[in-house]
């Protein structure tokens, strides 16, 4: 294969890796924005469950169940919305940052072909260093 084909091919697999991290990205902060608003509304129905205020009136065994129930009921509604959402959430922040240091990583081997692209087209006097960062960028990606 050429030096040429090389790098056609080279490119090809840099731009669809690239392409592939960003829609994983991009699906990750989907559901990161989703997760957001689930935990928006569970919040806000906490607020509802608290509600009414029990009657000063309404005293007894009954009243006392219920005001355990509901309270218990906080709690677990609490700890989702508080703790379960939030590790959800990090736990997305920290595949995004690692996807975008690949992006990182695959926008600088996208530089290193353009570079060798371009010492390509000044012709066969580069014929070497295009060779050599060929080489050095099939390292990285294979």
């Amino acid at each position: 294969m050429g030096l040429y084909n090389e790098l056609n091919y080279i490119q090809t697999v840099i731009h669809s890796r690239s392409r592939d991290i960003q829609e994983k990205i991009s699906r990750l902060r989907e559901a990161k924005y989703a997760i957001l608003n689930e935990q928006s509304q569970l919040l806000n129905e906490i607020k509802q469950i608290q509600q009414p205020e029990l009657h000063n009136n309404w005293l007894g065994p009954r009243s006392d169940d219920y005001d355990a129930n509901r309270e218990s009921a906080l709690q677990a509604m609490r700890q989702i919305g508080h703790e379960n959402y939030d590790e959800y959430v990090s736990s997305i922040e920290s595949k995004i940052h690692i996807l975008e240091a690949q992006q990182s990583a695959f926008s600088f081997y996208g530089n290193l072909a353009n570079d060798a692209e371009s010492l390509l087209s000044k012709g066969e006097d580069f014929y070497d260093q295009v060779s050599h960062k060929i080489s050095d960028l099939k390292g990285r990606l294979f």
